[in-house]
């Protein structure tokens, strides 16, 4: 099993910026979160509205999972 390791940077004032492979990207929530409440999702350096995240990241749709060695592609019904 692999691991991602993001970087997550917090500054002085609060804000809180997830990286991962040098793109802005969480797949948990918002990749920037501003001292001031203020959110930006973010999916390998793209940015999206919090609806697009949501889509992207609840379907199961493209997902690859390993069962006993073999490996299949996910897709919804």
């Amino acid at each position: 099993m692999t691991y991602k390791t993001y970087e997550v940077r917090v500054y002085d004032n609060g804000t809180k910026i997830w990286h991962l492979d040098g793109k802005l990207n969480n797949e948990d929530g918002p990749a920037v979160e501003f001292a001031d409440g203020n959110k930006h999702w973010y999916l390998d350096g793209i940015k999206m509205t919090e609806e697009e995240f949501n889509l992207k990241t609840k379907s199961c749709t493209g997902k690859i999972v390993e069962i006993d060695g073999k490996k299949y592609r996910l897709i919804e019904v």
